[in-house]
């Protein structure tokens, strides 16, 4: 499918132009920002003058406002049910960097809301409803606050027992046996990091091409989601981006795919059941003005947030408070998938 259109999706594969108006009026749009889903007939024309001139500029328009909605709005706060995907390791937080803004007590309190409102939809499997449950009904308030990501032994008078795999409904006896529900009462909470480049992270982009000319690009990427079961929570998955460009660099020749695409995981909101869509891929033709460098530029359709995964548990009749509600924080920094896109990426023609 060809189209001068300044900004590209990825989405489900490419259809015949001819399906092009169609295509733009159903939930998931080839092209954003060129038409709003709507009968096909009423489809308005592609508007080829949109540009987008700045970093500010881009963020505006995944962020939308409140009379034109964005393509990727992100909420203030959000909260993942189980052991996230999308956790940041090699810029782990720690207690001291997360302590100041948000208290582990207010972490608890909002993963026990969190719990409550995943128990209470109907929609989500029963056997998870009745784990979540679990959390909103502890009476604990005074959380064990971790002092990072790899202070996380939800046994530390057993064998140990990571958060990941106590969060998965393993023992931490060397059997790492599963409970039937496969989960233990887990849910991350966290605020939207402040810091630069949290929001919409980069997702790869061609050079730039000064001078003018046309370019073709080609956006594919597969995206790889936890099974759809009744047991197990639900935490996200991992896309893996790709941009070809024909042709390459800022001269003529053979196109080639565009390096530096790398594969990235991303939590699902506990508040949506919106996913991503699985194969992702089309291709469009841009022409970009003499007067400007033009670029094509991908942006995550999501944020990291800085918080807590609160794991509730009761302590083993061997530890020094035995049969005690307990809740643990463990700091961390998890990209969550904004609830509102059902896609992963999303491309921008960009001129400087």
């Amino acid at each position: 499918m060809t189209n001068s259109a300044p900004t590209l999706r990825a989405s489900s594969k490419a259809r015949s132009a001819v399906l092009l108006a169609a295509a733009m009026a159903v939930a998931s749009p080839l092209l954003v920002g060129t038409a709003p889903a709507a009968v096909a007939a009423d489809t308005p024309a592609i508007d080829n003058t949109k540009v987008y001139t700045s970093e500010d500029d881009i963020v505006a328009a995944m962020e939308g406002t409140k009379d034109k909605p964005g393509y990727a709005p992100v909420e203030k706060s959000e909260s993942v049910m189980g052991y996230p995907q999308g956790l940041d390791r090699d810029n782990p937080v720690t207690l001291d960097d997360v302590q100041p803004t948000y208290d582990p007590k207010d972490a608890v309190a909002d993963a026990k809301e969190a719990a409550k409102a995943y128990a209470s939809n109907g929609d989500n499997p029963a056997p998870l409803k009745k784990v979540a449950q679990q959390m909103a009904d502890s009476k604990a308030t005074e959380p064990e606050a971790r002092k990072d990501i790899n202070d996380d032994k939800t046994y530390p008078y057993l064998t140990g027992g990571p958060a990941k795999e106590y969060c998965e409904g393993k023992s931490a006896d060397a059997s790492k046996t599963q409970n039937a529900e496969k989960a233990n009462p887990c849910v991350f909470v966290g605020k939207l990091d402040t810091k630069p480049g949290s929001k919409y992270p980069k997702a790869g982009g061609s050079s730039g091409l000064a001078g003018g000319g046309k370019k073709t690009f080609m956006t594919k990427g597969e995206a790889v989601d936890e099974k759809s079961t009744t047991t197990g929570w639900k935490m996200g998955g991992k896309f893996t981006p790709k941009l070809t460009v024909t042709p390459p660099g800022d001269k003529g020749g053979t196109g080639g795919e565009v390096g530096g695409e790398v594969s990235f995981e991303y939590s699902y909101s506990s508040t949506t059941l919106n996913r991503v869509t699985s194969t992702q891929e089309d291709k469009s033709e841009v022409d970009f003005p003499s007067d400007k460098k033009g670029s094509i530029q991908g942006r995550r359709d999501g944020a990291y947030y800085v918080g807590y995964i609160v794991v509730h548990r009761h302590t083993d009749k061997t530890e020094p408070n035995p049969d005690k509600d307990q809740l643990i924080t463990i700091p961390a920094r998890v990209y969550v998938q904004s609830p509102k896109s059902s896609t992963s990426v999303t491309y921008f023609k960009l001129q400087e």
